[in-house]
C-alpha cells in the first residue's frame, strides 16, 4: 500500500490489497452505476459479467439471453439462505486466514532464520496470486471438470490450502519451499475467493442499489469479522501454541470448502464450450483495447505508481521483537486496533468525503500519512520514551490513526476504479485495475527488500533501519507529481469510453463500404 497504514507501520503485517480493502463492503458502500461491484482493494474477477449467455449465479444454468441494458428495472429477486452462508462463509475464511500471519513471522524468522530482506521477499511473493484473479475467472468458464464450473474448482482450492499448511506445520525445514507452499496456499485462497465474488456479481446485475448494498454488506461484512477475530487470535493463540501447531490449526479451515462445494445446487454445464472459449479471446482482446485508453490507463498507472514506492515490509516485525520486545499478544492487538480504525475511515470517507474531488483527498491524505509515517523515526531513535511515551502505546495510537488516514486515501482509488469501468466489462476491467494496484504493491514490497539487503539491516543489525523508515514515507509523496493523471472531475469515465467504442463500431462499417465498392 502507498500509504503509512498498511506498509509502514504496526497497522497491518503484509497482507496483500485484495485482503486488506474488504472491510469497506461492511458500510454497503457503492456507486449509483456500479452498485454491483465491489468498492474494497479485493476485485471483482469473474468474466461472466461479459459473457454471454448469462447464468444463474449458483446453478451455473445459461439463463435467457438478452442486452442487459434493456432491462426496465430492478428484477426484486429474493437471496437464498444458501446463497448468503456459500459466499459469506468463503469471503470469511479469507478474513480468518490472516490468524497465520504472525505464526509465518515467527517460523521464518525463529525457525528458518530468515533475515528481513528475505522475509519481506518472499511475503510479496505470496502476494502474486491475487494478481492474476482475472485469469481464475476465465479459467473456471472455460474448462469445466466433469461439467462443473464451481464446485470442483472450489475443492481444489480446499485441498490445496489443507495441504499445503499441512507441509508447512510438518515437513518445511527451507524458506523456499515455505514459500512455495504459502504461494500454493494463497492461490487456493484467491480461487474461492474468485468464485464467491463472480456469485456477488451476477446476484447484484439488474437490482437495485438497495438490493446491492445489503448484499455486499452481508457477505463483505463477513470477511471483515473474519479479519479481526484474526488479527485477535493470531497473536493470542502464539502463547499457547508453537508457529507449526498454529500451521496445523489453520490447515482445517480450507477444508470446509469442500462442504460449501458439495452443498452448492449447481448443475452441470451443457453449453457449447467452443463457442464461449472462442469469445474470451475477443473479449480479452476487447478488454486490453480498452485499457489502453488514456482515460483509463493514466489512472491505473498513477495507482499503480502510489503502490509500488518501497515499502518496509517485514522489517518492523524484527523491529519490533528484537528491539523493543513485543510479545505476540501486543501484536495481534496492535493489529485489531488497526482493523477496528479502518472501519472508521471507511465512515469518514462516506459520511463527510464521498463527493470531494478525487485529487484532493488523494493529495492531501497521502501528505498527512507521509508525515505521521514519519513519526515513527521517534520510535526507532527512542524520542518517545523521553516524552513520556511507552511504546506500546505509541505503536497502539500510531495504528488507530493511521489506519483512518490510510482509508482515507484508498477509498478514492475504489470508488475511481468502479467508474473506469465501461460497460458491458465491469467485473473483469475492475478486477484488471485492482489486479494491476495489487502488482504494484508487490513491486513495492520487492524495492523495499532490496533497499533492506542494500543498508546491511539484518536480525542482529538494525542500525540502518531509520534510512529504510525514512526512505519509504518520503518516496511515499513522489507518485503526486503525476496527479495530474487523476481525473480532476467525478465525470463516469466508463460511460465516455462506452462512447468513443460505439463512435469506433458506427465508423467501420462506413469504412469497410467505402473501401469495398472502391470510394
Amino acid at each position: 500500500m502507498p500509504f503509512s497504514t498498511f506498509k509502514e507501520g504496526p497497522a497491518h503485517l503484509g497482507a496483500p490489497m485484495d485482503q486488506e480493502n474488504e472491510t469497506a463492503l461492511m458500510m454497503g458502500y457503492q456507486d449509483e452505476r456500479y452498485h454491483h461491484q465491489r468498492h474494497s482493494g479485493g476485485t471483482q474477477t469473474r468474466v461472466d459479467v461479459m459473457m454471454r449467455p448469462e447464468r444463474d449465479p449458483i446453478s451455473g444454468d445459461p439463463s435467457p439471453g438478452g442486452d442487459p441494458d434493456e432491462d426496465k428495472g430492478p428484477r426484486k429477486e429474493k437471496v437464498s439462505g444458501l446463497f448468503f452462508f456459500v459466499t459469506s462463509w468463503i469471503l470469511f475464511l479469507q478474513g480468518i486466514s490472516g490468524m497465520s500471519g504472525l505464526a509465518v513471522s515467527y517460523f521464518y524468522k525463529n525457525t528458518l532464520m530468515a533475515q528481513p530482506a528475505t522475509l519481506t521477499l518472499v511475503e510479496s511473493m505470496t502476494s502474486l496470486p491475487w494478481t492474476i484473479k482475472p485469469l481464475y475467472g476465465f479459467l473456471s468458464d472455460g474448462w469445466p471438470i466433469m461439467g462443473y464450473r464451481r464446485r470442483p474448482y472450489l475443492i481444489i482450492g480446499g485441498v490445496v490450502g489443507f495441504a499445503s499448511w499441512v507441509l508447512m506445520a510438518t515437513v518445511v525445514n527451507d524458506i523456499w519451499f515455505g514459500a512455495t507452499m504459502m504461494f500454493l496456499s494463497s492461490m487456493g485462497l484467491a480461487v474461492s475467493n474468485v468464485i464467491a465474488e463472480g456469485m456477488i456479481v451476477e446476484k447484484s446485475r439488474g437490482e437495485s442499489q438497495e438490493f446491492a448494498s445489503h448484499l455486499q454488506a452481508v457477505v463483505h461484512g463477513a470477511q471483515a469479522v473474519g479479519g479481526i477475530i484474526a488479527a485477535y487470535f493470531g497473536g493470542l493463540v502464539l502463547g499457547y501454541l508453537s508457529d507449526r501447531h498454529v500451521f496445523l490449526l489453520v490447515s482445517f479451515l480450507p477444508l470446509s470448502l469442500i462442504v460449501v462445494a458439495m452443498i452448492s445446487p449447481e448443475r452441470r454445464f451443457a453449453g457449447d464450450l467452443t463457442s464461449v472459449r472462442q469469445d474470451m479471446g475477443a473479449k480479452l482482446r476487447e478488454l486490453w483495447e480498452t485499457f489502453q485508453q488514456p482515460m483509463i490507463f493514466k489512472p491505473a498507472m498513477f495507482v499503480f505508481l502510489l503502490n509500488a514506492t518501497p515499502a518496509t515490509g517485514s522489517t518492523w516485525f524484527y523491529f519490533y521483537t528484537n528491539v523493543l520486545h513485543f510479545s505476540s499478544t501486543l501484536l495481534g492487538t496492535i493489529n485489531v486496533v488497526g482493523a477496528i480504525f479502518s472501519l472508521g475511515g471507511v465512515v469518514l470517507f462516506g459520511k463527510y468525503l464521498s463527493s470531494m474531488p478525487y485529487r484532493p483527498i488523494l493529495i492531501w491524505s497521502t501528505i498527512i500519512s507521509t508525515l505521521f509515517g514519519l513519526s515513527q523515526l521517534a520510535l526507532v531513535f527512542g524520542l518517545n520514551r523521553q516524552m513520556g511515551i511507552p511504546d506500546a502505546f505509541f505503536c497502539l495510537g500510531e495504528s488507530a490513526i493511521l489506519s483512518v488516514l490510510g482509508w482515507i486515501n484508498t477509498m478514492p482509488i475504489l470508488v475511481l476504479a468502479a467508474r473506469l469501468c465501461p460497460e458491458g466489462m465491469e467485473a473483469t476491467m475492475y478486477a484488471l485495475i485492482m489486479s494491476v494496484v495489487n502488482l504494484g504493491g508487490v513491486v513495492g514490497a520487492q524495492f523495499g527488500a532490496g533497499i533492506t539487503w542494500g543498508l546491511g539491516i539484518t536480525e542482529d543489525n538494525l542500525d540502518n533501519f531509520w534510512i529504510l523508515v525514512l526512505i519509504c514515507n518520503v518516496s511515499t509523496v513522489l507518485p503526486l507529481l503525476l496527479i495530474g493523471w487523476i481525473p480532476d472531475d467525478d465525470k463516469d469515465y466508463g460511460a465516455e469510453v462506452d462512447k468513443i467504442k460505439k463512435q469506433k463500431q458506427q465508423a467501420e462499417p462506413f469504412t469497410g463500404e467505402g473501401i469495398a465498392s472502391g470510394r
